[in-house]
């Protein structure tokens, strides 16, 4: 079997690296350990390279519709089609995901497609019957499969993981700091304000919180800032892989506060189709404390493995981090980790490989 999966995004520096991004380049990573796996995607110029077993195709933008980086404007990609079984497109609304879709039924091909919220506002798919040509859907979480349209809806498959638990695991010696993390976007969906203040309600000077993540927003940034004034918070931008895991291996809680309405109104449907950070956090046992905006209440046990709260509760997340920040080490661990264990990248790639083969 031959996998071709086909990513919208923008392949440089100037990304906006977010779930949508980061699933399908870990899924065909994966997946190129059980089958002959290529992801095409779209750069400056045209690339062919391998990174271990996946062989990677980078095909030139002429143009981003309406200056859209999830809406690229190519055709050469096409090409790279002609040899594969199987086709896997990942995003609904684009230009790209369209054309590949139907390129890939006129030849012959299984087409599956994943969504990610968003996309562009030039698509063929409200002109055109293009959702009858996807063999199937598959989704990563319930609440991701209930957005789907319904077209896609009634013959969607649920697979929900994953998380690379070999890379994201507790080191098993080091201590714990008496820190609460945020991993993430700088983003106002992501509700770090409200974070904040339930750190400050916390009222623990002998606590710290640490913001982590790429800044897409500097007014928000600065109004963060503005908010932790006279509190213990950190906030790190550049942090690498190693930096990242250590960073969940050392803090007694992981917070995800995102919401669907912003403090200053703005309205998402889908501000969470999953929430790597919470897989993240729990393989490295470290629990977690989410509101339960989209599908995150799906990857966490909770009461167990962490704590759900509703959204824009400041109140709400000083209340769930004053219980967590007690439970007892070996046996939130422990939990952490079983709960992670079947939402492994090998087992998902396996069970998308079932699918195909369905």
């Amino acid at each position: 079997m031959k996998v071709v999966h086909i990513a919208p995004t923008y392949f440089d520096e100037s990304s906006v690296i977010g779930g949508g991004e980061r699933y399908p380049t870990e899924l065909s990573s994966w997946m190129s350990k059980l089958v002959d796996t290529t992801l095409v995607s779209f750069s400056t110029r045209r690339q062919t390279y391998r990174q271990d077993r996946l062989k990677i195709e980078l095909y030139p933008v002429k143009q981003f519709i309406h200056g859209n980086k999830v809406n690229p404007l190519a055709f050469r990609y096409v090409q790279s089609l002609r040899g594969a079984d199987v086709v896997h497109i990942h995003h609904i609304h684009t230009l790209v995901s369209d054309l590949g879709c139907l390129a890939g039924s006129v030849l012959g091909k299984r087409v599956f497609v994943t969504d990610y919220g968003g996309g562009g506002s030039l698509t063929l798919n409200r002109r055109l019957p293009v959702f009858p040509a996807y063999q199937n859907a598959i989704a990563y979480s319930q609440f991701g499969l209930e957005m789907l349209p319904a077209g896609l809806k009634e013959k969607a498959i649920l697979i929900r993981g994953g998380i690379d638990i070999g890379k994201f695991c507790p080191n098993g010696i080091g201590s714990r700091e008496k820190k609460i993390l945020y991993v993430g976007r700088i983003l106002p969906h992501k509700g770090i304000d409200y974070l904040i203040a339930g750190f400050r309600l916390l009222n623990r000077t002998d606590y710290r919180l640490r913001i982590l993540g790429r800044v897409q927003n500097g007014t928000y940034l600065r109004d963060l800032r503005q908010l932790a004034m006279g509190l213990s918070v950190d906030f790190i931008h550049d942090a690498d892989d190693q930096r990242l895991v250590n960073e969940y291996r050392t803090a007694r809680v992981t917070v995800l506060p995102s919401v669907h309405t912003t403090s200053d109104g703005m309205y998402t449907s889908v501000p969470e189709l999953m929430g790597f950070t919470l897989l993240e956090s729990q393989a490295c046992g470290t629990p977690v404390v989410c509101t339960n905006a989209g599908a995150m209440p799906e990857f966490v046990d909770d009461n167990s493995t962490g704590i759900v709260v509703p959204q824009n509760s400041a109140s709400a997340i000083a209340a769930a981090l004053r219980e967590t920040i007690h439970w007892e080490e070996p046996l939130r661990q422990k939990r952490c980790r079983e709960w992670v264990e079947g939402l492994n990248w090998e087992s998902v790639a396996a069970r998308h490989v079932a699918a195909y083969n369905c």
